[in-house]
């Protein structure tokens, strides 16, 4: 017989306890735990989910589901990481979200927990578009290239070009679409505005003659702030807006310009009525 707190179990009741231990300290912390805490259980839940994407990478083609293997392990990541974190998503527009329909999507990019948010909402028949260097990150890395993810290297031009190109072949040949951010790069915004947009999403939705959705994400800098150690639970909204249509605009530099500039003045209009940056709610007694 095993004892806890000098009271003797059953072995079967002495182990259930201890298996159920690190359950019962999520549940505590998840809520109470600070930034270290929530950074350790987010990464977690990235591996947790790259796992389960590598398995999913092999098995759902062989049952004819491809076009569900980044829509499942996004939704995972998103309600395993949102339960961890306690870090929630309040979307609307969500009507212009079609799986049937070719599409590029694109949404603003602020932090890494942007891939919690988007697993909200990220479509089926989908593909990903990401910087090279994740390519090499275990667990997510080898999920990401399984799933035929496309790496742009933004130090090669030339590269991202041919990438770009060779996604607009695949959206325009196999009916997917593929979600992307057109920063770039991560903006760390403390006030509500955005990066300028690189212009590779709209060449790729002009070649490709698909709409382009924008996604737009609220400013969350006062749940999240990897420089001032900042992470606490809280809702973030999310708003998907009407497709902007790419039928009638020339492959020109110029038309593209247009395209883009029209696109990240929608966005940001946007993210200005659906952000509100108020001052991070004061914790006490925090574990971090």
């Amino acid at each position: 017989m095993s004892e806890i707190i000098g009271v003797a179990l059953p072995p079967r009741v002495y182990w259930a306890a201890w298996a159920l231990l690190p359950v019962a300290m999520t549940v505590f912390y998840r809520l109470r735990g600070g930034y270290y805490y929530r950074s350790t259980v987010f990464l977690l839940a990235v591996a947790l989910c790259g796992v389960y994407g590598v398995v999913a990478s092999l098995i759902l083609p062989m049952i004819g589901k491809t076009h569900l293997i980044n829509w499942s392990v996004s939704h995972l990541f998103y309600h395993l990481a949102g339960f961890l974190t306690g870090v929630k998503v309040t979307a609307e527009g969500l009507e212009h979200i079609d799986s049937k329909r070719p599409t590029v999507y694109v949404c603003n990019h602020q932090a890494s927990i942007d891939v919690l948010v988007m697993g909200s909402v990220f479509p089926k028949a989908t593909s990903m578009v990401a910087k090279k260097s994740l390519k090499y990150y275990p667990f997510l890395g080898w999920y990401m290239t399984l799933s035929k993810a496309i790496f742009l290297d933004r130090k090669n031009h030339d590269s991202a070009i041919k990438q770009a190109r060779k996604a607009a072949q695949d959206i325009h040949n196999n009916k997917t679409s593929v979600f992307l951010f057109p920063e770039g790069t991560r903006s760390h915004p403390k006030k509500i505005d955005m990066l300028p947009f690189k212009k590779g999403a709209f060449y790729m939705a002009v070649q490709a003659n698909v709409p382009i959705v924008p996604v737009v994400v609220a400013n969350y800098n006062n749940l999240y702030d990897s420089r001032e150690k900042r992470f606490i639970p809280g809702t973030i909204k999310l708003k998907v807006l009407p497709p902007v249509d790419t039928a009638d605009i020339k492959e020109d530099s110029a038309s593209i310009d247009v395209l883009t500039n029209k696109v990240r003045d929608q966005m940001l209009v946007a993210l200005k009525e659906i952000s509100s940056i108020a001052p991070p709610p004061v914790e006490s007694k925090k574990v971090q």
